[in-house]
């Protein structure tokens, strides 16, 4: 098989290693500042740590959208501006820590930290000052019991899906392959918190949500090389498996790259155009991508040398001392 002499993927697996080693301390070493400080290791959100949710419905957002109509504005940018009125509000009152989504209802709805029924009056009477006549349609509390149990479920269901992976891969390609991918997949999630601590992004459902997509697409890569390279290692069984494994590589390279590529411009399409209530869900989904490549190009591939080597000479040795003994009867 052609040999590429410029193209050494495995041979400096220590080097990717320690390139995300370095970004993972990075952000670890953040988290144990802020607990050796007693503050929060991440920006939980009110999903994780409990909070209060109002929908509201606000009558001048529906004549915003009937004005629409004969100014030929977009409902994008009524919306946003909207946001912006209310969150301006909020952050006027101190509840910095609120995230507002207008739904498809023309309904809007707040989500704040827990706060008391006389916060809740303050708050409806500053939106009602500045906005005009609301009405209430549904106000509810979420406890910090709660907000416990889902993030321990979510937690569950990132353990159950690494199983679920690894046990598919062992299946179907061998166990080398399977360890592999998990390397990448446990790198992958590593690498979005620290992502997510570095720049305090908030963690709630969408963070969630996030890292399943992003463990998804990661898992596809990766397929997709092992794939071509247990192809290559059918039809050329005598060559050098490093040999083998940069050729698989970069014979899925571009391929690799393109789909990256285009997702990456939808994702950065979102980002400047989608509005502010999904903009930190597309950034996490933007670092995902680019850090689910690299992993399944540098990291998955490398990891399923290092045990694919362990496993030939724990063989190598099982096979010597066999021989030992059979001389020495």
């Amino acid at each position: 098989m052609k040999q590429l002499k410029h193209f050494k993927i495995i041979e400096k697996t220590y080097l990717w290693f320690a390139l995300s080693l370095i970004f993972m301390l990075i952000g670890l070493g953040l988290m144990g500042f802020r607990f050796i400080n007693q503050q929060p290791i991440l920006n939980f959100g009110i999903d994780f740590t409990g909070g209060t949710n109002i929908l509201l419905k606000i009558d001048a957002l529906s004549n915003e959208y009937t004005l629409a109509k004969s100014t030929n504005q977009s409902i994008g940018s009524i919306n946003s501006n909207m946001i912006k009125k209310i969150r301006a509000i909020l952050e006027k009152d101190g509840f910095n820590k609120s995230t507002i989504q207008i739904t498809g209802d023309k309904e809007i709805v707040i989500r704040t930290t827990i706060l008391t029924k006389e916060a809740r009056e303050k708050l409806i009477t500053a939106l009602k000052g500045n906005l005009g006549n609301l009405e209430i349609l549904e106000s509810d509390t979420i406890g910090p019991s709660f907000g416990s149990e889902l993030r321990e479920k979510s937690l569950w269901i990132l353990i159950l899906i690494f199983a679920a992976l690894m046990l598919y891969i062992t299946w179907r390609f061998e166990f080398s392959f399977g360890m592999g991918a998990l390397i990448s997949l446990v790198h992958d999630a590593i690498a979005i918190l620290c992502f997510a601590s570095i720049f305090f992004i908030e963690i709630d459902t969408n963070f969630v949500a996030a890292i399943l997509t992003i463990l998804g697409y990661s898992i596809n890569d990766t397929i997709v090389v092992f794939d071509r390279i247990r192809e290559n290692f059918k039809e050329n069984k005598k060559d050098n498996f490093i040999t083998l494994v940069n050729i698989s590589i970069y014979q899925t390279f571009s391929r690799t790259i393109n789909t990256v590529v285009t997702v990456l411009l939808v994702l950065a399409s979102l980002m400047i155009f989608g509005g502010t209530t999904i903009k930190s869900f597309i950034i996490v989904l933007f670092f995902g991508v680019v850090i689910g490549t690299y992993s399944s190009i540098f990291i998955a591939a490398s990891s399923m040398v290092l045990f694919h080597n362990s496993a030939l000479k724990q063989t190598a040795a099982k096979s010597v001392l066999s021989n030992t003994k059979k001389k020495k009867i």
